[in-house]
């Protein structure tokens, strides 16, 4: 593609025509009328004469001479120009130009760098060269303006549009060639640009909806030319509806984190607690782990699975003056006892094949002026226990590999479902290592024995899975309460976060109902049947076929007999039963039982 140069930078040399005559000086007159009619030339060189060696004749001249009576058989130099001005191939255009207009002449014979005349620049030649320059200037012009990604709109005073690209066409949904020429207020009656005509004002920024649904920011401003006289208005228009659609996106998001920053800091005190309870016997054991956290003695802390014994020894943790050290947590029971050195005491480069070519911090460097918990402590074989013991009487181990001893201050934590009592009667659990372990002991109530904190771990809970999974749940029903209250929980506080989470994950509205137990399967789960065994198995039971029919005898009698204790009341024969309503009329239609 050509450059696009300023129209000042054109020279004579791209102007000028090199198809000019060069005739003698001696030639006649009539003659060289003759050659340049033919030719149709407007001048020609004469040589051979002339003050620089050159003359210049025009067709005018000769014409002139030949009317006033000049004998035509007499030399052309006896007419021709003595003294010529000429111009050089690189003199800019637009001085040879002026040049012309002050001597008031038609051409220039053109030199090189040598003086020789190599072309001729005429009035013609300046006008052609000006009008290329400006033709080709005009389609880089339009080549830009059509392929610029914003919409371009130019009016003239007169409101009629006399410019329009591809990217308006697209923006506005209107065809140039459905616009241009005509005025613009007959499509858009209150455009900006229309404005800019009437107050000679520039406006930008403006946001604007072109089309329904789509989104722009326009700028308008008026074409003042160097005189200072208003000839139309120009604007551009860029679509901004991806932008638009992003930054309300991002409000929205921003929006709800808010509700999320606000929900946390105005969360229930239930959520502040790393450990919570409202059960008398619990709340002892958490004050006995508070007051022990403010001391550096080793903890022993029994539970059933799923009681909480790692919240426990975070209690502990967070009131010890090293809660602002490393809380390393170790199960003890997911580490396979040929790693357990290297686990627990690192290992250092090159000891062994695939370890790390730069060594390997333990468990209990990692530890070092913090504290280092160790559950599932039970499930240590007895090999493991011993090398255990060693590291917590000297408080120094040596890494795998190692020949250099590395000292520790850890605070120790260690938690068992296990009876560890029992364990080293048995011979299971290393006696030195239980009594090094039990300094203090603390012990969780399985959750069936605090079973008013039910509610409020139901709670807890679901405000902490609102924020995880942005849910908004609005309540629960109240038998739903009732049958979490009343179920045995074998898997204590975890089973019931489990359940609960699952429950809300897989619910499809914000109210927790019995039908949102049974779309996360929780509802088998809590649905009690010890009501069944109230009664031994007499002999017309074991004359039923099988387990199944005998089953369904008895759960038809014990229906029958809450129906009846209930006077038909549906919703209290289902509450004693400890059944959901929909499930209680579920069984009576299946049994055959009548109302």
């Amino acid at each position: 593609m050509t450059q696009m140069q300023p129209i000042n930078t054109i020279n004579v040399g791209e102007a000028m025509t090199s198809d000019f005559g060069r005739i003698p000086g001696d030639t006649a007159v009539e003659k060289v009328i003759n050659i340049m009619l033919q030719n149709h030339w407007g001048e020609v060189v004469l040589q051979g004469n002339g003050e620089e060696g050159y003359q210049l004749v025009t067709k005018e001249r000769l014409m002139r001479c030949v009317e006033n009576g000049f004998p035509t058989q007499l030399p052309v130099s006896e007419i021709a120009s003595k003294r010529i001005i000429t111009s050089t191939i690189d003199e800019p255009l637009t001085q040879a130009r002026e040049r012309m207009r002050q001597a008031n002449i038609g051409r220039l014979p053109v030199l090189d760098a040598m003086g020789n005349i190599v072309g001729m620049l005429t009035s013609r030649d300046v006008c052609n060269g000006f009008s290329d320059k400006l033709e080709m200037l005009s389609e880089h012009m339009y080549a830009i303006l059509h392929n610029i990604s914003e919409a371009i709109q130019v009016i003239d005073c007169q409101g009629r549009v006399i410019f329009w690209n591809h990217s308006a066409e697209d923006l506005f949904g209107i065809k140039a060639q459905d616009i241009v020429g005509l005025k613009l207020e007959e499509f858009f009656p209150h455009d900006l640009t229309l404005q800019v005509i009437s107050s000679i004002e520039s406006y930008h920024n403006v946001l604007c909806e072109p089309r329904p649904g789509v989104y722009a920011v326009r700028n308008a401003v008026p074409i003042i030319m160097p005189d200072g006289e208003v000839v139309g208005a120009v604007s551009t228009t860029t679509d901004v509806s991806e932008s638009k659609t992003l930054v309300e996106e991002l409000n929205r998001v921003n929006s709800r984190v808010k509700q999320l920053e606000e929900r946390i800091v105005n969360s229930e005190e239930i959520n502040k607690d790393p450990f919570y309870t409202i059960n008398a016997n619990t709340k002892k054991v958490l004050q006995q782990a508070k007051r022990v956290g403010a001391t550096d003695a080793t903890v022993l802390i029994q539970g059933e699975s799923g009681t909480g014994k790692e919240l426990m020894a975070n209690v502990i943790y967070q009131n010890s003056k090293r809660s602002k050290q490393p809380f390393i947590a170790v199960n003890c029971s997911a580490i396979p006892g040929t790693l357990f050195e290297s686990e627990m005491f690192g290992y250092e480069a090159g000891s062994f094949t695939g370890g790390s070519k730069t060594g390997k911090q333990g468990k209990f460097e990692m530890a070092n002026e913090g504290t280092i918990f160790l559950d599932e402590i039970g499930e240590l074989p007895l090999d493991m226990q011993a090398k255990l013991l060693r590291v917590i009487q000297e408080r120094k181990f040596y890494r795998v590999g190692g020949t250099a001893p590395v000292e520790v201050n850890v605070r120790l934590i260690a938690a068992t479902n296990k009876d560890l009592a029992g364990l080293v009667a048995e011979g299971k659990f290393r006696e030195d290592l239980y009594y090094r372990l039990n300094v203090v002991t603390l012990d969780i109530p399985p959750l069936r024995e605090r079973r008013d904190d039910i509610i409020g771990l139901t709670k807890r809970f679901i405000k902490q899975m609102e924020c995880v999974y942005m849910r908004s749940i609005s309540g629960m029903d109240e038998q739903v309460l009732e049958m979490l209250q009343a179920y045995d929980w074998p898997g204590n506080v975890r089973q019931l976060h489990n359940m609960l989470e699952s429950v809300i994950i897989l619910m499809e509205d914000d109210y927790i109902s019995i039908d949102s137990l049974a779309e996360a399967g929780a509802l088998d789960t809590l649905n009690p049947s010890a009501l069944l065994a109230e009664e031994p198995i007499g002999q017309r039971d074991m004359d039923a076929p099988n387990l199944e029919e005998i089953l369904l005898r008895r759960e038809r009698e014990v229906i029958i007999r809450a129906m009846e204790e209930c006077k038909n009341n549906k919703a209290r024969a289902a509450k004693k039963l400890g059944i959901p309503r929909s499930t209680l009329y579920y069984k009576l239609k299946a049994l055959g039982i009548s109302d």
